[in-house]
């Protein structure tokens, strides 16, 4: 259930950042008061694309329901077989009642443009996207600023990629363990996504030292130091160290998504908010190997005289 209201949320947030982006083109090209160079024709293509997005996820959404209501059915029907044809179901619509429910789940699909999906905490309220945007945002101060940001993520997510197997050998637990080495396959795939990122914007990946990450790994390698091997009070440690890395980068991310979309890289934004979502799964992971495991069993390790 976690898993399906996750990908729930990271579904809200695509759909929502696809009707921003269908809505953005579209102003653009109305407030262009002239034809310059085509770009009206332009942005009504790109506002188009964007609407072909919503029947596609809508038809999975309508094959879902039937799935479900087939489902129904079938319980159903075995369910009357089994008790010889008695029926205890005191409601003979609830097929209807399952139907009307799954509809109510997904309103929004024929309702005016922007309201497909609920707000999601990864997407950001709407900002006023418009021509000036546009037609400035791949040379503006705030572009600047993004692209730099990207620059500090991709360092700081290339070390993640160097340290979590060294954190993942100095864990105690096989769960936490097992936890860092699953964050690092899902970080080499968030450093190939900056990658393409910075190919949609057309520049070479680069990299500028983030001082923030690297200061998050080196008190990493402090605790490592300052606990014993095999105690839980070292997992402790290595959760604290390894969340602290995790709530940079899920700051980082969401603020990275609110500024894809002011300047208009609503591409750019779906990749974010599939890492972001990761980046709070893997946070989520953490609390609860602390919780569960961690936290107790260091509490009940003696201090050492």
């Amino acid at each position: 259930m976690e898993n399906t209201e996750k990908s729930l949320d990271v579904i809200n947030d695509l759909i929502k950042i696809n009707n921003d982006r269908s809505a953005g083109f579209e102003k653009a090209g109305k407030d262009l008061k002239e034809d310059e160079n085509g770009l009206t024709a332009v942005f009504s293509k790109l506002s188009d694309e964007s609407i072909r997005n919503d029947p596609e996820v809508e038809q999975v959404l309508i094959n879902q329901q039937r799935g479900i209501v087939e489902g129904h059915d079938l319980i159903k029907s075995l369910r009357d077989q089994a008790t010889n044809g008695d029926h205890y179901d005191n409601n003979p619509n609830d097929t209807d009642v399952a139907t009307e429910a799954f509809h109510e789940d997904t309103a929004g699909f024929n309702s005016p443009q922007g309201s497909y999906a609920p707000e999601s905490e990864t997407v950001i309220p709407d900002q006023e996207w418009d021509v000036d945007q546009a037609s400035a945002s791949g040379n503006s101060k705030l572009s600047e600023f993004f692209v730099n940001e990207l620059k500090d993520l991709l360092w700081a997510e290339n070390k993640l990629v160097d340290t979590l197997p060294e954190m993942a050998e100095a864990a105690t637990s096989s769960e936490l363990r097992n936890a860092f080495e699953q964050h690092l396959t899902e970080t080499e795939v968030h450093v190939e996504r900056l990658e393409q990122i910075f190919d949609i914007l057309g520049i070479e990946p680069d990299s500028r030292k983030c001082e923030a990450m690297a200061g998050i790994v080196d008190e990493g390698d402090e605790i490592i130091s300052a606990t014993e091997e095999g105690t839980a009070q070292r997992d402790v440690g290595l959760i604290f160290a390894g969340q602290k890395a995790e709530h940079y980068e899920i700051a980082s991310y969401g603020g990275m998504i609110a500024l894809a979309k002011t300047l208009g890289y609503y591409e750019i934004a779906e990749l974010l908010v599939l890492t972001l979502d990761e980046e709070k799964t893997a946070d989520a992971l953490l609390t609860e190997i602390a919780e569960s495991q961690a936290n107790i069993a260091a509490s009940n390790e003696p201090a050492e005289e």
